[in-house]
């Protein structure tokens, strides 16, 4: 699982039939990585901190076997102590 920010939604000129109407947001992590593009089931908004999971969890996730990243939950603070 990756903890990160959504920077932007992208908008792809073509796409796999299988992910035809699926949202898709570019995720920058936290700690160190690349930005990744995630399938969205969740409807974030730009500037929301999200978990992502990748691979495996990721096709399970979103019931697509090619998703390899996925916003499965929003984060409400992610600075704060309990």
């Amino acid at each position: 699982m990756i903890l990160g920010e959504v920077v932007a939604k992208v908008w792809p000129d073509k796409i796999l039939p299988s992910l035809q109407g699926r949202r898709l947001v570019l995720v920058r992590p936290r700690a160190e990585g690349p930005d990744l593009v995630a399938i969205d089931p969740l409807n974030v908004g730009v500037g929301t901190v999200v978990l992502i999971a990748t691979d495996e969890a990721a096709a399970a996730a979103t019931g697509e076997p090619t998703a390899d990243a996925a916003v499965v939950a929003l984060v409400a603070d992610s600075t704060s102590e309990r």
